[in-house]
């Protein structure tokens, strides 16, 4: 799988760019600041359809300008498609090979691409919404049927949040429909808690022996996952689900009181563990940088295996955060992964390859060709 071409308008700084990336290595230097993120950013919204770096799209659209686009080229499996979007400021268009996309489910995972950026690295001690965005990110480009799921459970989610703060309502006056969205988000939530586990189940082992060829200090690296619903997250789909609403019904007095919804998958948590100690309280800066390239490491094995070719791997500038050993083994991954990789930096050093490498230069918005002299 890989990126041919790429057009991007009215993106961030990104006024009009359109280029060719190699299939390998494409390492895009400037300063902070001058679009590289950006970059980065709109190849991850033709994967996603959304930001990574934002929760309203919208929020990518150039100052001054009433929309932006995002179009590329993807090669993947011997087939070529053509992937566009045009953001607006209440609503996106959506087209595959030229034709409008209905459901948007059938958008998804047209397009796999791993992101890696330097606030992943704090991911391990950082809040438990962060974590649980950055599970979910994984799964999403590991089963693309997830974000559905996931963009339905938010939708019920608010929804029911609107009902507890309604100054009308009360605990007297709303229950009917507060038990419609109860049955949404045990349904959904059911679904989320099932792919969370079994993305982690299919994830450990390889997250476990890269940590162990990472650090090679006799440290055993594990992950675990702390759902606020008790119930079997292996076992069946209507159970879990039953799990979650009895929770719900249960908390409603003080839901109501607090005018949020105060159990299910949204509060979910997952634990980074160091010889079963939890690394955020134990673990050295050096150890917890080192999960998380474990981390990305076992995804791209893992994606590869069950995609049957490797995603596109989005690197933003992390080279300057991890040292000089774990930068040399991350581009060791990277160059045995057959990955084309989307690079950030600020300076040219800081990436270890040579071969099958593209240099740009990014600056003011603008893209272009590295003068190879």
């Amino acid at each position: 799988m890989y990126v041919r071409s790429l057009t991007i308008r009215d993106v961030r700084n990104l006024e009009a760019v359109r280029f060719e990336p190699g299939p390998r290595f494409n390492v895009f230097i400037g300063e902070n600041g001058q679009g590289k993120t950006n970059l980065l950013e709109s190849i991850y919204v033709t994967c996603a359809l959304r930001s990574f770096r934002t929760s309203r799209l919208a929020e990518v659209i150039r100052l001054g300008q009433p929309s932006a686009r995002v179009a590329a080229a993807i090669r993947r499996g011997g087939m070529e498609r053509e992937l566009d979007i045009v953001v607006r400021p209440r609503s996106k268009i959506v087209r595959l090979d030229n034709k409008a996309v209905r459901p948007l489910s059938r958008y998804f995972g047209n397009f796999n691409a791993v992101l890696f950026a330097p606030e992943d690295l704090q991911i391990p001690r950082g809040s438990p919404g962060g974590r649980r965005r950055f599970l979910d990110r994984s799964v999403f480009t590991w089963r693309a049927e997830y974000l559905v799921d996931v963009q339905r459970y938010e939708r019920a989610l608010r929804m029911r949040n609107a009902l507890l703060r309604d100054p009308r309502g009360s605990p007297k006056q709303g229950p009917e429909l507060l038990t419609i969205y109860d049955g949404q988000l045990g349904t959904l939530g059911a679904r989320l808690l099932r792919r969370r586990a079994a993305f982690l189940a299919d994830i450990a082992p390889r997250f476990r022996a890269a940590f162990d060829e990472i650090t090679r200090a006799g440290l055993c690296a594990d992950l675990r996952y702390e759902p606020a619903v008790a119930g079997d997250l292996h076992g069946e789909e209507p159970e879990l689900a039953q799990a979650i609403e009895s929770a719900l019904r249960e908390r409603r007095r003080q839901d109501w009181a607090r005018g949020t919804t105060s159990t299910g998958p949204h509060r979910d948590d997952l634990t980074f563990l160091l010889d079963g100690q939890p690394a955020q309280r134990y673990a050295s800066q050096g150890q917890l940088r080192a999960l998380v390239l474990a981390w990305k490491t076992a995804e791209i094995e893992l994606l590869a295996g069950s995609h049957g070719e490797p995603p596109v791997f989005l690197l933003d500038d992390v080279s300057s955060e991890l040292d000089a050993a774990r930068n040399a083994y991350l581009f060791d991954v990277l160059a045995a992964s057959q990955s084309q990789c989307f690079i950030t930096t600020t300076h040219p050093g800081h990436v270890l390859l040579s071969a099958d490498r593209v240099d740009f230069s990014v600056r003011g918005g603008a893209i272009s060709l590295e003068d190879s002299a």
